[in-house]
């Protein structure tokens, strides 16, 4: 058993797992792009939209107006937002009245979840989800390692693998001074290493680990059964040795550091309004690194046509609140070719366009309809700034539905 401390980050689980942990399969399954199901957050209600601090800080009111609609099915969508991993491997943990951390059975999906994509859970087996809170960890890297292991064991060797990388590279085998948080921090006293020149301690080249493990925020009892539809955006980074460059911050959030991940959360209560001639449609702002930015549907190049105003939203909102019903499905062009662009506030410059058909294949969708509801989901770093090889993701939009089938 564990209890849950401020920052659930590489080293969540320091202390052993002991015979608490559930192995039994968690989710129904509800496929749709991957299939599978999730959850997230701090203390967090289903009503207005909130961001969760990954560092164990209260949900913040992000705006928006309060969800006085009526209650209806509850529902999670969990969007992998997360920038700096190609794909990731999700379990789930569920969280007692005492802050107790019990591990569930195997990561959520048969293949890792890739970056953009989303799945939706209704239920979690042997989780009263009135009374007991759950919490998402994310394991990055070299996922067959995991392969076949239930989530305790795939977190335990995650956490081997970044002890080894640590020992093996820049902490030596004289260890390192603590940040507080259970990260080790190079370059403190009482690292190891020979001498350099002139007196100074020779520092091993960083060696990047084959497998990360975060625990992001925890969702707290009595929100996943108020009848609403929710999303949980996974967001930030998860850092490491060699995740580093001159423009980090600018992907990954303000704060971030190799040895300060920033990955974090942001759970929304989704408006359930539709209008049985037109599509309904909102936006969630969920990344970290990004200011206020308006969405629109418009023709692809060499058109010059500025489209269809969608949203203007900022980090952590979801907007307009109830949902836009004005445009119809050809209004937005989503079978014509539009593509959904991302602008600065008050500005007629593209930071960054994506596709329609691959904004919808995030969320496993292939076509919006009149009469349904719809969020578009925007993550990863400022969208003007290119993916790095190895090291970080692009901005990414993703569709999902609000009443998904």
């Amino acid at each position: 058993m564990l209890r849950r401390g401020l920052w659930l980050g590489s080293l969540l689980f320091a202390a052993a797992f002991v015979a608490c942990v559930s192995n039994h399969d968690a989710l129904e399954k509800k496929p749709p792009g991957r299939g599978g199901g999730g959850a997230g957050g701090s203390s967090a209600s289903a009503g207005a939209p909130s961001h969760l601090g990954g560092f164990g800080g209260e949900a913040a009111n992000a705006g928006g107006h309060a969800d006085d609609e009526p209650p209806g099915e509850s529902v999670l969508t969990i969007v992998n937002g997360v920038v700096d991993a190609p794909r990731v491997a999700l379990c789930l943990a569920k969280l007692d009245v005492d802050g107790i951390v019990t591990p569930l059975g195997s990561p959520l999906t048969d293949a890792p979840l890739e970056y953009g994509e989303s799945l939706v859970l209704r239920e979690v087996d042997g989780v009263d989800f009135a009374t007991e809170g759950l919490e998402p960890i994310v394991i990055a890297g070299e996922l067959d390692l995991i392969a076949g292991l239930d989530c305790e064991a795939a977190i335990e060797r995650a956490r081997s693998e970044e002890a080894r990388a640590d020992a093996g590279g820049e902490l030596g085998a004289g260890g390192a001074a603590g940040d507080g948080n259970g990260m080790s921090v190079p370059g403190a006293a009482g690292e190891g290493g020979g001498a350099g020149e002139g007196g100074g301690a020779a520092v091993r080249p960083a060696v990047r680990s084959l497998l990360r493990v975060r625990g992001l925020p925890a969702i707290s009892a009595g929100t996943l059964d108020a009848g609403r539809s929710l999303v949980f955006v996974a967001n930030g980074c998860l850092g490491g040795a060699t995740y580093d460059g001159a423009d980090a911050e600018l992907y990954c959030g303000a704060g971030y550091g190799p040895r300060a991940p920033t990955a974090d959360a942001v759970l929304i209560s989704l408006s359930r309004q539709v209008s049985a001639d037109h599509v309904a449609l909102q936006v969630v702002h969920a990344s970290l690194a990004t200011s206020r930015v308006e969405l629109r549907s418009r023709p692809p190049f060499p058109s010059k046509a500025t489209g269809i105003a969608i949203a203007s939203v900022v980090f952590g909102q979801v907007a307009p609140r109830p949902a836009s019903i004005q445009n119809t499905l050809f209004d937005l062009g989503s079978s014509r070719m539009y593509d959904v662009s991302v602008y600065d506030q008050g500005s007629d410059s593209v930071l960054f366009s994506q596709n329609w058909s691959r904004v919808l294949a995030h969320g496993g969708l292939s076509q919006l309809n009149d009469g349904e509801g719809y969020a578009l989901v925007l993550s990863g770093p400022r969208p003007d700034l290119k993916a790095v090889a190895d090291t970080w993701n692009a901005a990414t939009l993703t569709a999902i539905a609000v009443n998904p089938k």
